[in-house]
């Protein structure tokens, strides 16, 4: 969700302007009017952190094995981070990756979620869609650098189904996959993270900041240069939203042929592939949900439930995994074979052949090397 608590200090309008991407309107913004001034200095980031939806009333429940994630030992309390990006707040879920599935319903997480459609996101009004961008994917990965997501809306109970695919690829000269490079800002290194981070270098080499900071994953090397500044609303409004907007249609031009951010794909990729059902939620468990609403500030009736309240079940439909791996169709091998049948075909040469030749070669060099060239060819006009 992109929107912001009702109670955090700041005015609509103001937020109408900024969050309406129209970077031909917020840049004649006057932040030396009363109504803009006091905010030019606040950043998205600040918003998200400190405005934005709030972990208890969005993730209301998440369960493992008929036991709450934060009853589990092996998470603790770390079974749930956030992370800011450029699409909101994101709620990451077994953020460290200690929590295994089994195949079948024993081994799903359940997770109860609370959409609070009493939001204050003038972009969240003009979408066709409401609820959550879920996404499914490996713990090494953020949601900064992922394109897709799985839209969930409220009054619905959805079962995903999973299953692991990796895929490995061949680095240069064979292939052209990025094996020099393990991770970068967005976590592990693959082709959409590649391009956020070059997304965030343009940005900070254009206008000095970035709308949100990367999350800087653990196993990324910093040095002297890592630094990410984020943008104040005046700087966005006049700077950072033209270059942004403007990068991305440079980036999407289908016209060009070089890969302007040099992004490879990566040598080894994790992907969770989905098959998603859906179901409306029943009355009788919508009625017996209603005692939460009061203290989210909601009237206790079931059509506020059935209009904020999402239920997911994620689970493993087996625990196989499938693996892709690219190999050379058409190597030295190949190219020496049909080299040697054509030279049979039209030449009537042969392996044979060429070791002959080659020695024949070597023959005459040898005596070249030792007589001369005059003493082994024309012995009759050298004196004696």
């Amino acid at each position: 969700s992109s929107g912001i608590n009702a109670e955090w200090p700041l005015r609509p309008g103001v937020w109408q302007k900024m969050d309406g991407w129209n970077h031909a309107e917020t840049k004649n913004i006057n932040f030396s009017d009363p109504a803009f001034s006091m905010y030019r200095n606040y950043t998205y980031a600040q918003i998200l952190e400190e405005g934005g939806p709030i972990l208890n009333y969005t993730v209301l429940q998440c369960s493992h094995f008929l036991h709450l994630c934060q009853d589990n030992a092996i998470f603790g309390e770390n079974w749930i981070t956030r992370e800011l990006s450029l699409s909101g707040n994101c709620f990451r879920i077994n953020p460290n990756g200690l929590l295994k599935g089994k195949g079948g319903d024993y081994g799903k997480i359940s997770l109860k979620l609370f959409a609070d459609l009493n939001e204050y996101s003038y972009t969240g009004r003009k979408l066709a869609h409401v609820g959550f961008a879920v996404v499914l994917h490996d713990h090494e990965q953020y949601s900064g650098a992922l394109p897709s997501s799985l839209w969930m809306s409220p009054g619905m109970i959805y079962k995903v189904d999973l299953s692991l695919l990796r895929e490995f690829r061949l680095p240069p000269p064979a292939g052209r996959c990025n094996d020099t490079v393990l991770y970068n800002t967005y976590g592990r290194h693959e082709e959409k993270s590649c391009m956020a981070q070059c997304r965030d270098d343009a940005m900070m080499e254009r206008c000095g900041c970035v709308l949100v900071p990367p999350p800087f994953a653990a196993n990324f090397t910093y040095n002297s240069t890592t630094s990410y500044t984020a943008c104040t609303f005046e700087r966005w409004a006049t700077c950072g939203l033209e270059e942004y907007i403007n990068w991305h249609v440079e980036y999407a031009d289908a016209s060009r042929t070089d890969t302007m951010c040099h992004c490879y794909p990566a040598c080894k990729e994790t992907f969770y592939q989905s098959s998603v059902s859906n179901s409306f939620l029943s009355e009788f468990y919508a009625d017996d949900h209603i005692w939460l609403l009061p203290e989210l500030g909601y009237t206790a009736t079931r059509s506020n439930v059935e209009s904020n309240l999402v239920v997911i079940d994620i689970l493993f439909t087996n625990t196989q995994e499938t693996e892709i791996t690219e190999i050379i169709t058409y190597g030295w091998g190949n190219f020496l074979g049909d080299v040697g049948g054509v030279l049979g075909l039209f030449l009537g040469a042969s392996a044979f052949s060429l070791i002959e030749f080659l020695i024949f070669g070597m023959s005459i060099t040898w005596d070249f090397f030792l007589c001369g060239w005059v003493h082994c060819m024309c012995p009759d006009l050298i004196p004696d």
